[in-house]
């Protein structure tokens, strides 16, 4: 006799239909422990019925599965963060080089200015108006 059990809740079972209408219901996952002892390997085996599907998968697989499953949704959240992360540094990035440009505007704007003013026009114009 096989006996299933919901991995996801409590639910137990006798009977295969209704762990397979189990999982309809709730889109959890019933495992069914066959009855055979250690002579069935290292990890032993275990029915699973999904949605009406049933095979036959090691238990360990079944816990591996999972545990890459967590992992991934783990990953998939720290890939979210990174993306927000490089979204922001662009927008810094591009504040600098918007504030690079402009202070290059500026200093030769200055730089312009200050070769004027060396100039004998400019020279002579900035002394007159000290005469006044």
């Amino acid at each position: 006799m096989t006996r299933y059990q919901c991995g996801s809740c409590s639910y137990q079972s006798d009977h295969l239909d209704e762990a397979q209408q189990h999982s309809h219901e709730t889109g959890h996952v019933c495992i069914g422990k066959d009855g055979a002892g250690p002579a069935e390997g290292k990890f032993g085996k275990a029915r699973i019925v999904k949605a009406g599907v049933a095979g036959v998968v090691g238990v360990g697989v079944l816990a591996t599965i999972g545990a890459l499953a967590r992992k991934c949704q783990g990953l998939q959240g720290e890939l979210g963060e990174l993306r927000t992360n490089h979204e922001g540094i662009l927008s810094m990035a591009a504040g600098l080089v918007v504030q690079l440009a402009e202070s290059t505007a500026e200093n030769e704007s200055l730089k312009s200015e200050n070769d004027y003013l060396k100039s004998a026009t400019g020279a002579a114009k900035t002394l007159k108006s000290y005469d006044r």
